[in-house]
């Protein structure tokens, strides 16, 4: 399973009181439902579903432990890791055509 440099670090010094968002990618054998279920279990809070049975979920850094010894993860992340802003978004159009 891969964990993030930053969720290993959060993993390994947490700050009490604090809350990370993160995205739980189930690998291919895993139902993502399961991994929800799990994760919620290890104290997160399921926040949105997103493609390809990712899940986002908010958790106290002190429970980040718990979920990335959820069985049937293929990646855990920072929700910023991989989130889109759209203020930060371009795009490669020309309206004048």
């Amino acid at each position: 399973m891969y964990v993030s440099r930053t969720v290993q670090l959060i993993r390994d010094d947490p700050i009490d009181g604090e809350t990370v968002a993160l995205v739980l990618e189930p690998d291919e054998d895993t139902d993502p439902d399961a991994v929800a279920e799990a994760a919620e279990e290890a104290g997160a809070t399921i926040e949105r579903e997103l493609q390809f049975g990712d899940r986002q979920v908010s958790v106290p850094q002190e429970r980040v432990d718990a979920i990335c010894a959820i069985d049937g993860l293929a990646a855990v992340q920072t929700a910023d890791a991989i989130g889109i802003h759209p203020d930060e978004a371009e795009e490669d159009v020309d309206l004048d055509e």
